[in-house]
């Protein structure tokens, strides 16, 4: 009986941490670029890409199913180009086309990275 009460508990832990991992991924392989945290005068004043969950929210008004996202975001991180960019014309015009990350990034890192965006913003 006491297992059942603390399978809820184990599993809650296990999310917090998966989240927690993944966040420190996205800040890690994003974070140069993309403010991924709250921003600073700083980091807004050096900002190099739009910020991460302004890109997820873009992403999101385009494409709402969760595999689709990732995926989409895994294709433009390794393959970009100016033909799937749905962001607004501005921010290409200020950020221009992101680098590849091929060879920066792994695929699976990705995914991760992809699927913390959708479930955080």
């Amino acid at each position: 009986m006491s297992f059942l009460r603390i399978t809820p508990i184990l599993l809650m832990a296990a999310i917090s941490l998966y989240a927690q991992d993944a966040a420190k991924l996205t800040e890690k392989r994003c974070g140069t670029c993309h403010i991924v945290s709250n921003p600073t005068v700083e980091s807004v004043r050096h900002l190099l890409a739009p910020p991460m969950w302004g890109v997820a929210r873009q992403i999101k008004q385009h494409i709402t199913d969760k595999k689709e996202f990732v995926d989409f975001i895994v294709d433009y991180a390794l393959n970009p180009s100016k033909e799937k960019i749905i962001f607004n014309k501005a921010a290409m015009e200020r950020f221009g086309l992101m680098p590849s990350m091929k060879g920066v990034v792994s695929e699976s890192e990705l995914k991760e990275i992809a699927e913390y965006l959708y479930d955080t913003y």
